[in-house]
């Protein structure tokens, strides 16, 4: 299976979305002909219903699957209404072929940080026990990511959260919120953040960026893409049944 993981788009009509590069970027996803893609929060700036709309008619324009879960920026001036009207539950259990795909939303309305909660808790030990490959999908992140400042925000159950994760041996989490792509590997879990697709507040020199995983077997592979110098650079290659890991980047 091949997924195209997005995040942090930010669409607003201030200076935070950049529209130019959006519009470039989903080309670049649609020429992925991925299986699926997973959007991991931060549609919009600031949750007002022109800010969904815009949101809306951009996604639109992905071809073929997406899934979604919200983020922190969504839930804002009342967002946490409007999401489950422009792209339906915030909680789910989706299964594909070899593939159980949960979402969670793990932000609180008009708070920076977030938190899962037993609830939710519940459904990933629900979707663990479908039996096939596990991966979750949130905003917040569970360990603090380099090169994207002091820590303030992480998730408020990550150690329970964690705890069932690293328990169950879920092979892979995807998630968002930090705006720097970046991959970890504990115990036989891969952890992987994505960058901002299009929002104008990158850090450094990161730029905007997405994620493409490949699952193959019991390998997965993820590739970070730079939408605007056009390089892919090879992330982390994770073999599942020995947990071999390769931490740097290279040039493919």
């Amino acid at each position: 299976m091949k997924i195209a993981h997005i995040s942090d788009i930010h669409c607003n009509f201030g200076t935070d979305f950049n529209e130019k590069l959006f519009e470039k970027a989903i080309s670049m996803v649609n020429k992925v002909d991925a299986d699926l893609v997973f959007i991991s929060g931060d549609l919009t700036t600031d949750g007002l219903l022109p800010e969904y709309e815009l949101a809306e008619e951009k996604l639109n324009k992905i071809k073929g699957k997406s899934v979604i879960v919200p983020g922190n920026h969504d839930e804002r001036n009342l967002g946490w209404k409007l999401f489950p009207e422009f792209f339906n539950e915030t909680d789910f259990i989706h299964n594909y072929d070899d593939i159980t795909l949960i979402g969670l939303a793990s932000s609180e309305p008009d708070r920076d940080d977030g938190r899962l909660g037993r609830g939710r808790h519940r459904l990933i030990e629900e979707g663990i026990k479908k039996k096939k490959t596990t991966i979750l999908g949130f905003h917040h992140h569970v360990i603090p990511v380099p090169h994207s400042g002091r820590e303030t925000n992480i998730i408020e159950d990550a150690g329970e959260t964690l705890d069932i994760i690293l328990k169950n041996e879920v092979p892979l989490v995807l998630m968002g919120h930090r705006h720097v792509p970046w991959a970890v590997k504990i115990h036989k879990t891969l952890l992987v953040n994505a960058g901002t697709f299009s929002c104008n507040r990158t850090r450094a020199h990161f730029g905007n960026t997405f994620n493409i995983i490949d699952i193959e077997d019991d390998e997965i592979e993820v590739t970070v893409v730079n939408i605007g110098k056009e390089k892919e650079k090879k992330m982390i290659e994770f073999n599942l049944s020995d947990g071999c890991c390769l931490n740097k980047y290279y040039d493919l």
